[in-house]
């Protein structure tokens, strides 16, 4: 079973992006629409990482932490090599280094206090056939299985926090945090993290499972417009004969979900980054997992 994926942005109606994503495989970086190939040996051949983090904190400081985020968690999980930490501990070292990062940009700059980033970090584990992540913020992770959505990672906002108090029966305490609203209450910011979304065990993956990281843009669609735009855009995907052709019908996935955003017309339309990943079985195997060029930045 092999993985395929393909990755594109758009900006929406907004000025700037803010969004980042990179991808690590076959000793090389996909980041910003090119490839830098690293030294073999460097990186666990039997590992893909795909790292999403959507900025926050404007006046550019948002699309600075972005890229912090992802540079430092990428450059920080090459660098642990070949050595024998699990995966969710290589994840969670990536993650401190990251916020570490941001940290240390705002003790020489405190204008900067307040900037951060959301994070999805995705390893996918050939030899085994699984999945291992993490994620802080309000960032989309969903598998497309069998026709239906589900979303993967728990959201990290006041709101969703006000409701799992209210489920325990803490009535006021969920009125003040509903009060916040749906701003962030856990960030990539420098400071001690409050919530991360990591699994304890990890997830396997089934021959035409689909994976969507996505920054919270995608939320102009509802799950049921996600979903049926996959039903009718994903079965070139699961027909295709070659890793080629696979890429490029996934591809056609990512572009029909942006054309839904497109058509929604919202006036106030976020960037939205769209990673989308798909496994199939029928594939040939073959000593890398997929064929695919530096993916497109697509921006409108």
């Amino acid at each position: 079973m092999i993985a395929v994926w393909s990755a594109a942005q758009i900006q929406g109606t907004r000025d700037y992006q803010e969004d980042r994503y990179g991808v690590v495989e076959n000793n090389a970086i996909f980041y910003r629409g090119k490839r830098y190939p690293f030294e073999p040996g460097l990186f666990p051949a039997h590992y893909s990482l795909y790292v999403l983090a959507d900025g926050m904190g404007g006046m550019g400081h948002g699309e600075q932490a972005a890229s912090t985020v992802v540079e430092a968690f990428i450059e920080t999980f090459i660098n642990l090599g070949n050595d024998a930490l699990p995966p969710m501990e290589r994840l969670r070292a990536a993650l401190d280094e990251a916020n570490q990062a941001i940290a240390r940009i705002v003790a020489r700059e405190p204008d900067k206090q307040g900037m951060g980033a959301t994070l999805i970090a995705l390893l996918w584990d050939r030899q085994d056939s699984t999945l291992n992540w993490l994620s802080v913020g309000d960032s989309l992770l969903q598998r497309y299985r069998d026709q239906a959505l589900t979303t993967l990672n728990q959201k990290h906002t006041y709101q969703q926090l006000a409701q799992r108090h209210a489920d325990q029966g803490d009535a006021n305490r969920a009125a003040e945090l509903a009060a916040l609203g749906n701003t962030l209450s856990s960030a990539v910011d420098g400071q001690p993290i409050p919530e991360v979304d990591q699994p304890d065990q990890p997830l396997p993956v089934n021959g035409g499972d689909l994976i969507i990281l996505a920054s919270d843009g995608l939320e102009t669609l509802s799950d049921q417009q996600v979903s049926t735009t996959l039903a009718e855009a994903a079965r070139a995907w699961q027909s295709a004969p070659g890793a080629e052709s696979s890429t490029d019908a996934l591809a056609t996935c990512r572009d029909a979900l942006f054309d839904q955003l497109r058509l929604a017309q919202s006036p106030y339309q976020d960037n939205c980054t769209l990673v989308l990943i798909g496994w199939q079985a029928n594939l040939p195997d073959q000593t890398s997992d997929h064929t695919q060029p530096p993916p497109t930045e697509s921006r409108s």
